[in-house]
């Protein structure tokens, strides 16, 4: 269905364990290289991610790995690099997860040897802390003579300079208000500037969408307050330690019903034209691309599909 209604990308958590609960929330997922390439083979127009942990891949293997995809999808296939964080995960996995900033180190010498692989004719050599690889070279290159494109979250100070200088498009949380959006895009494209980069900001949003606003409303607190899964959505937001000391009762109720709503998306919740007017005002704001979640995607998608993306063209947000 997203196929078909033009959606231009799909991007997927890159998860290896959930966060318990009564639902286990992300504990069953597929592996997001292998999950690319079949939607890549069952699809003809959209982009398919594969969200890539730096410390659980070789960078020759992924290399490899990558290339295939986007041979499959002929160019389709698109790059989100992690450089890793959920310490829980990397211990069931075997892995030391390295600290904070040397991840970034790790990952720039992964994505150095990465885009060598693609693009470099013939053997290279590569001598670094983290990897050391020896007449290196992979064939075919990507579809098409280019690169798939990069993707990459950062929210500190040091993951926002690593996305500045490796990612086509980088992410940015949309924390609490809408005003502070422009200000957050204008900084991470000036730090991509710095690198001589031009680059977009995507978001991400958890979507529901109803004829009316009251409709919206309460399925959205139907599902993401009444029925949320409590003892997940505490797990999330302490291993992603965003209840910090000093903060108000009010500012852990907005994040818990995140964590519930969307898995800490930005709601956007109303009828077609107000959904439509939040999309607008982030894009005036600097946000090239969202990436959305609902949760129903087969039940819900095809009314946002027949509702809003009209009128997203109709104001020049999207072309038919």
């Amino acid at each position: 269905m997203a196929d078909d209604a033009g959606i231009e990308f799909m991007l997927p958590l890159g998860r290896w364990k959930g966060y318990r609960g009564e639902t286990d929330h992300n504990g069953s997922n597929f592996e997001t290289l292998t999950w690319a390439t079949g939607i890549l083979a069952s699809t003809k127009n959209i982009m398919a991610f594969g969200t890539v942990h730096v410390s659980l891949f070789n960078p020759v293997v992924a290399a490899k790995q990558m290339v295939t995809a986007d041979h499959v999808g002929q160019g389709r296939f698109g790059l989100n690099i992690v450089c890793g964080w959920n310490s829980d995960e990397f211990d069931m996995l075997g892995i030391d997860l390295a600290l904070h900033d040397e991840r970034y180190d790790q990952g720039q010498e992964w994505i150095d040897i990465i885009t060598n692989a693609w693009s470099v004719d013939g053997p290279f050599d590569y001598e670094g802390k983290f990897y050391q690889v020896k007449r290196t070279e992979i064939n075919p290159k990507p579809h098409g003579g280019g690169w798939p494109l990069i993707v990459c979250a950062g929210n500190s100070p040091r993951g926002r300079d690593f996305a500045a200088r490796n990612a086509d498009m980088m992410f940015t949380n949309i924390r609490s208000s809408l005003d502070e959006v422009p200000g957050n895009t204008s900084e991470l494209r000036g730090m991509a500037a710095a690198y001589g980069r031009d680059i977009g900001v995507f978001s991400n949003i958890a979507m529901v969408c109803r004829p009316t606003q009251k409709e919206a409303d309460e399925y959205f607190h139907y599902y993401a307050v009444e029925n949320a899964d409590r003892d997940a959505v505490e797990n999330m937001i302490v291993g992603r330690g965003v209840n910090k000391p000093g903060i108000t009762e009010e500012e852990l109720r907005n994040i818990r019903m995140r964590a519930g709503g969307g898995n800490g998306a930005l709601p956007v919740v109303g009828d077609p034209d107000h959904v439509v007017s939040v999309m607008k005002q982030l894009s005036e704001s600097g946000i090239s691309a969202l990436a959305m979640g609902f949760a129903n995607y087969l039940e819900h998608f095809p009314y946002f599909r027949d509702e809003v993306l009209p009128r997203l063209e109709r104001e020049g947000l999207r072309t038919g």
